[in-house]
């Protein structure tokens, strides 16, 4: 199959494990490929060589959450590069910039006209305390840029609120949301996964209601900023307290998720949303361009989605293309 390549497949990935099990499966199939740390990287624009047949980008904006801050703008730059020459990327830059900014992603949920928890996007802390006093508490203050629950707060009264705002961390971009709280049924969040254009299979994961630092790919516990060179890579089983099992959307739920990373030039990647258990409704909360999968996926789903993933990504290589036509 290698031969079917004109070069080798680009993974763009900072974190040392998070492409482990794709980096197999293309080892297994005798595929060329190089892994692309761009965590420290340089390129020159002038360079019009096309060295990869696609990339792949897996870039995470839990990058500046492991000293890895500078990747976070710097990824944007590099893959237009990449667009640039030519090379197919799967998950774009205008895929990570949705990634990256949780105010992008509200936006994209108003304007498909899809439910989420009333949210207003500020950029200083005293036009936080002003903005909550129409909105009903509990609510979380969400940093713009985080990865897999970084940062986040709740804050069960305004008067906490107001107590606190001086010392919240607005994450890299100094933006963040002010969103009410919605209690989820059962404590549960559902995680929705896509790939070119298709519905492949979605978890429900069942959690404590003060448990925000959750990934659901891997259920991994979003790590601290760290001086050492342990850069918190997740478990491969789920923490205790946290269950997860294959979940039936609905129709409209999925409907809904494909419009979404559709909107976002999302090719591989997942949304997450929630059922309020006060009122049955669901709210969109989360869409992420970067899937590392559910861990022990054939136990889980009945299947293992990573063969899948790798199957197209030759497919885009040998296409050259990462989004069929409509």
């Amino acid at each position: 199959m290698s031969s079917e390549l004109s070069a080798p497949i680009g993974i763009l990935d900072e974190h040392p494990e998070w492409s482990a099990r794709l980096i197999a499966e293309l080892e297994r199939r005798r595929l060329p490929f190089e892994k692309i740390d761009h965590s420290n990287h340089g390129y020159d624009p002038r360079d019009r060589r096309r060295r990869y047949a696609v990339v792949v980008n897996r870039t995470s904006p839990s990058s500046h959450r492991r000293g890895h801050a500078s990747v976070l703008f710097y990824a944007e730059a590099l893959l237009s590069h990449y667009e640039s020459l030519g090379i197919p990327v799967i998950n774009p830059v205008a895929a990570y910039r949705f990634e990256k900014s949780k105010a992008l992603q509200v936006e994209l949920f108003e304007r498909l006209g899809l439910p989420y928890p009333p949210t207003v996007v500020v950029n200083h802390r005293a036009e936080l305390v002003k903005a909550s006093a129409g909105f009903c508490f509990p609510v979380l203050v969400k940093p713009g840029v985080g990865g897999s629950g970084a940062l986040i707060e709740r804050f069960d009264s305004r008067v906490d609120l107001e107590a606190a705002a001086e010392r919240l961390d607005f994450g890299p971009d100094g933006t963040a949301l002010l969103q009410e709280y919605v209690e989820s049924e059962d404590g549960a969040i559902v995680r929705v996964e896509v790939m070119d254009g298709r519905f492949l299979y979605a978890i429900r994961i069942v959690r404590t209601a003060t448990d925000f630092n959750l990934c659901p790919a891997d259920l991994c516990e979003a790590p601290p900023v760290l001086a050492s060179g342990d850069l918190g890579a997740c478990p491969v089983d789920p923490r205790p307290g946290l269950t997860v099992t294959r979940w039936d959307a609905p129709p409209d739920v999925v409907d809904a998720v494909l419009a979404l990373t559709r909107a976002a030039s999302i090719d591989i990647g997942g949304v997450e949303y929630l059922v309020g258990g006060a009122d049955g409704r669901v709210y969109f909360y989360d869409i992420n361009a970067t899937s590392n999968f559910v861990a022990n996926a054939p136990a889980v789903l009945g299947f293992d989605p990573t063969p899948r993933f790798a199957d197209y990504i030759v497919s885009v290589a040998t296409r050259g293309k990462a989004r069929a036509t409509a």
